[in-house]
């Protein structure tokens, strides 16, 4: 990190100026948890042993501690590390974490997850895994994924799944919740998917069967949850139910 994004100025300045900044080892982490005497802070170390991908480990956390940016330095896509990061920033800045939960207009962010996907040829799949944890929206609400494919060569397709779907390597994927195919290199793309009740959900990012097999993209996933108290609300305004 030090010779990638944290030797960019650009980076360096956005951190300085828009962001508090610390790290911890993982191994102080079950101390500070079980040792805080700041409910803040225990809270804070919990979401980051639950997020915690090995061995260095990117997150940004509003003042709630919730985890609003997500990235293992391990997946980091492409070659520009700097320009990756900065879009990442960008992205956890237009979070408005001093609104109250149960505001009406409110959007709940989730994370922002940027990786890659390579295409498996036709027939197949080869899926990149994103899990995404619902479970504290207990009565349900609408999943919301806002995906941008980036500018190398293949095109993307992605699939949501349950928690206890085992990816399929093969065929069609007929067990999946929602979907968005062929979405080209430098297009958006959205999947939202209403759920009664809060679960754990996994995100297959692959090519699709058209791009050249072994062909390699990036992609960045903006994830939000609309609660379902809500979703009446917005009724009432004329906005729109999914199912």
């Amino acid at each position: 990190m030090r010779a990638g994004p944290l030797s960019n100025s650009e980076v360096i300045q956005i951190l300085n100026e828009k962001f508090i900044n610390t790290w911890v080892t993982p191994r102080d982490l079950p101390e500070l948890i079980e040792g805080a005497k700041d409910e803040r802070v225990r809270l804070f170390a919990t979401s980051l042993k639950d997020y915690y991908v090995y061995p260095v480990d990117i997150q940004i956390l509003n003042p709630e501690a919730t985890v609003i940016m997500h990235q293992p330095e391990s997946k980091f896509p492409g070659n520009n590390r700097a320009q990756g990061y900065l879009t990442l920033l960008a992205y956890a800045l237009e979070e408005k974490p001093s609104l109250e939960p149960d505001d009406p207009n409110l959007r709940k962010q989730l994370m922002a997850v940027s990786n890659t996907f390579r295409a498996p040829g036709a027939g197949y799949q080869d899926y990149t895994p994103i899990e995404i944890d619902t479970t504290p929206f207990k009565h349900g609400g609408t999943l919301i994924i806002n995906i941008e494919v980036g500018e190398g060569e293949a095109t993307g397709s992605f699939d949501l799944f349950g928690p206890d779907v085992e990816l399929p390597t093969e065929g069609y994927p007929n067990d999946a919740l929602a979907s968005v195919w062929d979405i080209p290199p430098g297009i958006t793309g959205q999947i939202i998917h209403r759920f009664a009740r809060g679960q754990r959900f996994q995100l297959g990012a692959t090519g699709n069967w058209f791009c050249e097999k072994g062909s390699t993209n990036t992609f960045l996933a903006k994830i939000s949850v609309v609660p379902a108290e809500n979703e009446e609300t917005e009724e009432r305004r004329g906005g729109k139910k999914f199912s």
